[in-house]
């Protein structure tokens, strides 16, 4: 990198508007105790989640600082390494993953000296992995990767990761993977042809779908999801036939965000919300700070994920343009899913907001991808004087003969 231009080129804003979220979600967690079942799960006698969000907020933003100065090509030169250890990490996570009361495994508890253990969520640094993975891959295998047998390559190489973390099982982060690999593949110039072709796969599939949704007890779908999976997606598509009960986080989510009208209840003024502090961080906020303060905090979102594409547009190589574009599709399809299950657009998949709910494998997760993102930004040394003239051409400062 060209140090000496880095504190002119470095994209403060960027950095502060992410740490401003994250700061903003502490406090927000802070504030969903109160409108918790169990408050002291949230502000407990040994500080609860909301000291632990401090903590991982903190790190996180020294983890993005971190990783803002080591140039991303050293990360992507291991991208066979980083996409085995995902598999390792999802594979270990289903054979010895800690379990909770719904019977989802999602977290493996890694050993740190000094420290104790740390829960660590996979399925989370898989989004990341999976970006540096396929900007890499495809920047190597630019000329090829368009190929028949090298689609089919990478549909391989997508397909099992995702189906991996489907089956932990965690509908949403497999989406989310998903999406963000189409994403890049696409900003790496996958050919309209290969997409219109994967339509019309996929189109005899929704068909299969749309009339198994017309039986009462479907014979696919409640195959495919897992019990309390399936009652949350029946109470979105089909009401008539759910449980009532599984509806209740969704309409306290709606009661909530209506009650915040234009301005808001006031701080600390929140109703009853179920995960509150995680699944449904955007109703407590909405609650709170109403249609401006959600405007607003959107807003900071889009500024987030403007930035990125910009970058991605200014990137000098593939890798830099594949791996801020992935950044920005994960931002994009995580705030869309969040806000649209908390306001009822969707059905509810548990999704947490960026930046903003509990979590520290979440956290860490985006604040690294955030931190490689600024690290694209940053100016590097040239090759060779002409590519020094070409720097010096585009930010202007040649001299005029």
């Amino acid at each position: 990198m060209h140090w000496r231009r880095v504190p002119r080129s470095y994209d403060y804003l960027l950095a502060l508007a992410v740490i401003a979220l994250g700061v903003f979600g502490v406090v927000m967690i802070y504030t969903s105790a109160n409108a918790e079942l169990i408050p002291q799960m949230i502000v407990g006698r040994d500080g609860g989640l909301w000291a632990r969000q401090r903590m991982f907020v903190v790190s996180g933003a020294l983890l993005m600082i971190g990783f803002s100065f080591l140039d991303y090509h050293l990360i992507t030169r291991f991208y066979l390494h980083i996409y085995g250890l995902m598999m390792v990490l999802l594979l270990v996570v289903m054979i010895i993953g800690a379990d909770d009361h719904t019977g989802v495994a999602r977290w493996i508890w890694i050993p740190v000296p000094f420290i104790g253990f740390l829960s660590m969520q996979p399925s989370e640094f898989a989004k990341i992995f999976m970006i540096i993975f396929l900007a890499k891959f495809l920047d190597i295998f630019s000329e090829r990767f368009n190929k028949p047998a090298w689609l089919m390559l990478l549909v391989v190489l997508v397909v099992v990761p995702v189906g991996l973390v489907f089956l932990q099982p965690s509908f949403s982060a497999s989406m989310v993977v998903l999406m963000v690999s189409l994403a890049v593949l696409f900003v790496g110039g996958v050919y309209w042809r290969t997409i219109l072709v994967g339509a019309s796969v996929l189109a005899p599939i929704g068909v299969i779908i749309w009339f198994d949704l017309r039986r009462q007890t479907p014979l696919i779908l409640t195959r495919i999801f897992g019990d309390w999976q399936w009652r949350r997606i029946e109470s979105f598509l089909r009401p008539e036939y759910a449980d009532q009960w599984a509806r209740y986080q969704t309409e306290r989510s709606l009661y909530a965000i209506g009650t915040g009208g234009l301005t808001g209840r006031g701080f600390m003024e929140n109703p009853y919300v179920i995960l509150g502090h995680n699944d449904f961080i955007f109703s407590v906020a909405a609650a709170q700070f109403g249609f401006v303060g959600s405007a607003v905090l959107l807003g900071i979102v889009a500024f987030i994920i403007v930035r990125c594409i910009i970058i991605a547009l200014n990137a000098i190589d593939i890798e830099g343009r594949l791996i801020a574009a992935g950044v920005a599709g994960m931002l994009i399809f995580e705030t869309f899913f969040h806000v649209g299950v908390a306001t009822d657009l969707l059905p509810n998949t548990g999704m947490p907001f960026p930046f903003l709910s509990y979590g520290g494998s979440m956290i860490w997760v985006h604040m690294i991808a955030m931190g490689i993102v600024l690290n694209i930004k940053l100016p590097r040394n040239p090759r060779s004087i002409f590519d020094e003239d070409a720097q010096d051409a585009e930010t202007g400062k040649g001299a005029a003969i």
